[in-house]
């Protein structure tokens, strides 16, 4: 509060609220008597008017001559949004000189009521990426940008007179023009408009959903589900709101507060594969900082300048599966390399079957910490252990041991209840790449299975963000290659493993002798770059998956690059925690499955 004093006529005067057009007067004026007269009182007025007179003729004339050297002036070529109670009125370009010629061209904007007042004035800061408080006498560039938000009202309150009585003096008028009511408290930032995706934000999202994208409710509706495509759009729609609200750099509260509205408005695409998930971090996971929100964002954060990043970039290791030791040192009483030599040397026939697997069981434990400390080869497991070879059920008995009661579960699940769907899924993204598997002929047991391998490489692609050791170019077509391959019928096995192909990479995969589609096939896991091939008999193409991805886990391999996303797609059906990081895509997919009856 500033406080003038004028002695000689005990004048006071007080500016009490920080407003230009609000000033609280109080005039203490004694004569000779000490009475205020209506005589003085009318005299004091007519003095103030003149006076009031002769400042503003000589103000009007200042701003003639301060107007024609601003007409001389370069005018600035500005973008201004306007905005009147938080709803956005109109957005053009203006040709100006000053902050001050905005605000009045922006009141006198076409859709404005008279009545109305400026509540905050923002322009944009390249520096910080935000829209940042400005006034009247903030400089004006070529190219700026800025936001006027007008409340409705005069923004005064009526003039007050108010008689107050002074212990030996006469009563005295008192002239009080009033600021307005404080505005209630608002929860959005300061430049943030209100309609706009707020705190709270649940309805907000709706209208702006309702408004931008349509089809997306739509669709959601009549399949209980959203395609892809229609993801994306959520996704571009819902983060656009958000930077321009809290800038490229959101706190995490933000971005959880966005994904929780997603998942509030579409509930089927919620999904809990986790005992702590709450059901929306596929779109912002907070512990793991990824998902469709932080991808977005990190790709409307590419082109912005070195020194306006927040965060150096940092490379990224390539995710590994990493194994929990669940049994205890047992069987330090016997010599464990006895049972080593007893499992290797025994030949593989009924009668033996029952010692082998003892022996296997026997070693178990031995066998597990060397794999997970030492993380010896696939020649060299096998070569210690080369029951795995002839006998490819024994890779069940030791994942039913990592991993008790779940051995099964894809043999349960995948042809009765994951194909059916995905089925659905390829149906309603029917995508130029993804051709319906419904319309195609052969239905075999190994044909369907087939089809499903083919939605899920189309559905979960390789992505440039999988790139590191053992990455190679691979378009969606060709990623169903590195989980398995076809040779001609007649195709000797030891031929399988001649010219290993680097660039097809070093992990094992399934290699089909003949098709899916034709009379007779048979199906081995082949690692190349090992000289192993484990032939699967008479099994079919699902037992060939079940068996190829105990395998990675049993002998603690890392994924193919190309197909991380499908593994992980793969471990939720055998009910296990997905231990690859990019899996937003993937807990999407099964969103999607479990929305579909």
């Amino acid at each position: 509060m500033c406080q003038n004093i004028d002695q000689s006529h005990h004048y006071f005067k007080f500016n009490i609220f920080a407003h230009p057009n609000i000033t609280f007067f109080f005039e203490r004026c004694t004569g000779n008597h000490g009475v205020l007269t209506d005589a003085t009182l009318d005299s004091r007025r007519q003095q103030k008017k003149q006076k009031t007179e002769s400042s503003t003729t000589g103000s009007n004339k200042g701003d003639q001559i301060k107007h024609s050297s601003q007409m001389e002036a370069i005018l600035k070529k500005i973008l201004a949004s306007i905005y009147l109670d938080g709803r956005e009125i109109c957005k053009r370009v203006y040709h100006l000189n000053n902050a001050k010629e905005l605000l009045d061209e922006g009141k006198s904007q076409d859709g404005l009521p008279p009545e109305v007042y400026i509540d905050r004035f923002l322009k944009y800061n390249a520096d910080f990426n935000e829209f940042i408080d400005a006034d009247q006498n903030t400089d004006i560039n070529e190219l700026d940008k800025f936001q006027l938000f007008f409340r409705s009202g005069s923004g005064l309150a009526e003039i007050v007179n108010v008689s107050v009585g002074l212990s030996g003096l006469a009563e005295e008028e008192i002239e009080l023009i009033c600021s307005p009511p404080p505005l209630p408290r608002q929860t959005h930032s300061a430049h943030e408009p209100m309609g706009r995706l707020d705190d709270s934000g649940l309805e907000a999202l709706k209208v702006l959903i309702k408004s931008k994208a349509p089809n997306i409710i739509a669709e959601y509706e009549k399949a209980g589900t959203i395609s892809t495509k229609n993801r994306m759009l959520l996704v571009r729609v819902a983060v656009s709101n958000l930077v321009e609200r809290r800038g490229f750099y959101p706190s995490s509260d933000d971005k959880v507060r966005l994904a929780k509205n997603v998942v509030t408005t579409f509930p089927k695409l919620s999904v809990k594969i986790q005992e702590h998930n709450e059901g929306y971090e596929h779109y912002y996971d907070p512990a793991s900082h990824s998902g469709f929100i932080e991808m977005k964002l990190r790709n409307l954060r590419r082109d912005m300048e070195e020194s306006q990043r927040r965060y150096r970039r940092k490379n990224k290791t390539c995710g590994t599966v990493t194994l929990t030791l669940t049994s205890s040192m047992a069987n330090t009483d016997e010599d464990v390399s006895e049972w080593v030599t007893l499992a290797k040397r025994m030949k593989p026939s009924p009668e033996n079957l029952s010692t082998i697997k003892r022996a296997m069981d026997r070693t178990y434990t031995h066998r597990r910490i060397w794999i997970t400390t030492q993380s010896p080869s696939l020649a060299e497991i096998f070569n210690q252990y080369p029951r795995f070879i002839d006998m490819p059920h024994l890779l069940d008995l030791d994942f039913d041991k990592q991993f008790e009661g779940k051995a099964d579960l894809f043999l349960r699940k995948w042809e009765t209840n994951i194909i059916p769907k995905l089925m659905k899924v390829a149906a309603l993204e029917m995508s130029e790449d993804l051709e319906n598997p419904s319309t195609t002929g052969n239905n075999s047991d190994d044909m369907l299975c087939f089809k499903a391998l083919q939605v899920l490489t189309h559905l979960l692609p390789p992505t440039a963000s999988g790139r590191g050791a053992g990455w190679s170019r691979c378009s969606v077509k060709s990623a169903i290659s590195y989980l398995m391959d076809f040779v001609q019928p007649g195709t000797s096995i030891s031929s399988l493993l001649d010219n290993p192909d680097p660039s097809r990479g070093y992990q094992p995969s399934i290699v089909c002798i003949g098709h899916p589609s034709g009379a007779a096939q048979q199906y081995l896991i082949v690692a190349k770059s090992d000289k192993i091939a484990v032939p699967l008999g008479e099994e079919g193409l699902t037992c060939a998956i079940d068996k190829l991805f105990k395998m990675y886990w049993v002998c603690n391999l890392k994924y193919p690059v190309q197909l991380q996303s499908v593994f992980s797609f793969l471990e939720h059906i055998y009910e296990l925690p997905i231990s690859v990081n990019k899996r937003s895509k993937v807990i999407e997919l099964i969103s999607k499955l479990q929305a579909i009856s």
